[in-house]
């Protein structure tokens, strides 16, 4: 069986990738964090490793730099790369230029999927998305920070499709999250220390202490 790594940022798109890949059977070797994207994932990585032992799949961390990834990615003798794109193709791209080169395959398994139905999905099975990030300017509302998207965000997202045309699950910026608990986790995420900071329109949810507990 080829041997599969997840690219993965801990926020919900990414983890309904790696929930959809793990579902398929597909043999899951290591989950890699790139070192790029928004100031909330960046600032906390550190919790992939939470990640890591929560689901029991080895994390590595690399540099952006196409190079970086391509190293690690031969090193971890990876065949696929799996990533939770689900709307922009422009993001598919970018992998694709760094896959193509050393031979190793793309899957996106939400690509093309409703995010409204995507949202709907993950509420169901019981994922629990911390919203760590921001940006109001782009459409999100302030309130949402440092809160789980619920059926009133998903609600308030929903009517803000409307109006506003923003993008429901986020892939511009509008607001990026961190999966605490779901179905794959063998244990939760409980956030212990945190602090909210703000720059402008953009709001971080930048978690200083958080351990891993028993689920309930």
């Amino acid at each position: 069986m080829p041997n599969v790594v997840v690219s993965l940022s801990g926020g919900k798109d990414s983890v309904y990738a790696l929930y959809t890949a793990l579902k398929k059977e597909l043999n899951v070797t290591h989950l890699m964090f790139i070192t790029t994207g928004g100031k909330g994932h960046l600032e906390n990585k550190w919790l992939l490793k939470l990640v890591s032992e929560a689901v029991g799949i080895p994390a590595i961390v690399v540099g952006r730099k196409p190079q970086d990834i391509q190293k690690a990615l031969k090193k971890a003798n990876a065949e696929m790369l799996v990533s939770g794109v689900m709307t922009t193709p422009e993001h598919l791209d970018y992998y694709k230029e760094i896959l193509d080169p050393i031979g190793v395959k793309q899957y996106a398994p939400l690509f093309g999927k409703d995010p409204l139905v995507s949202l709907a999905e993950m509420q169901k099975l019981g994922f629990h998305n911390l919203i760590i990030e921001i940006d109001t300017a782009l459409g999100s509302n302030k309130n949402w920070l440092g809160h789980e998207i619920d059926q009133g965000v998903i609600n308030e997202i929903n009517q803000l499709v409307k109006d506003k045309k923003m993008n429901p699950i986020g892939e511009w910026g509008e607001y990026h999250t961190v999966v605490v608990d779901c179905p794959i986790y063998k244990k939760k995420i409980q956030v212990e220390k945190s602090k909210t900071t703000w720059k402008g329109s953009k709001g971080y949810f930048i978690i200083k202490k958080a351990s891993l507990v028993p689920k309930n």
